[in-house]
């Protein structure tokens, strides 16, 4: 698949999400509980996401990672014990769109590398993905879609 890479600057963005430690291999389990419980403390709330669910990777080691569970918020939002409220600070970013299996989302992140380097630009913070279509309204991996965004210094 050929990335189109795409520069912009985001505006401040509060979320709520649930921060967990998670081995590589299966991240793909936790994500569809954990989502459930976002999406239902957010019902519990009276809140309403304001846009489609993304994961943000704190820190990736060999074997596992950190990341954020979280959906968009319009407000900033206190969390509680498990959910944490927080904001995405306005900034510049590359994006491209995946199109295609989410174990096949490596390809994205590689043509946004090559991209920054090609730039001169540098990373800048954690990366994040946007799912935009639910796999379990669309049982069809290869048309799921995802934004794959990272945070840059331009050059």
């Amino acid at each position: 698949m050929e990335y189109k890479i795409v520069s912009e600057r985001l505006g401040r963005q509060p979320y709520v999400a649930i921060r967990t430690t998670v081995r590589i291999d299966r991240i793909s389990q936790v994500m569809g509980p954990v989502y459930g419980d976002l999406f239902g403390w957010l019902g519990q709330k009276g809140l309403a996401a304001t846009g489609a669910p993304w994961a943000r990777y704190l820190a990736v080691g060999p074997e596992e990672c950190e990341l954020e569970l979280a959906a968009p918020v319009d407000v900033e939002t206190a969390g509680d014990a498990r959910v944490i409220g927080g904001v995405i600070p306005g900034c510049d970013v590359v994006k491209t769109l995946h199109m295609g299996p989410y174990d096949e989302l490596v390809a994205a992140y590689r043509a946004m590398a090559d991209w920054m380097t090609a730039k001169g630009a540098q990373a800048a913070g954690a990366m994040w993905e946007v799912y935009l279509t639910d796999p379990t309204q669309e049982p069809d991996p290869a048309s799921w879609q995802t934004l794959v965004y990272a945070p840059v210094s331009l050059a």
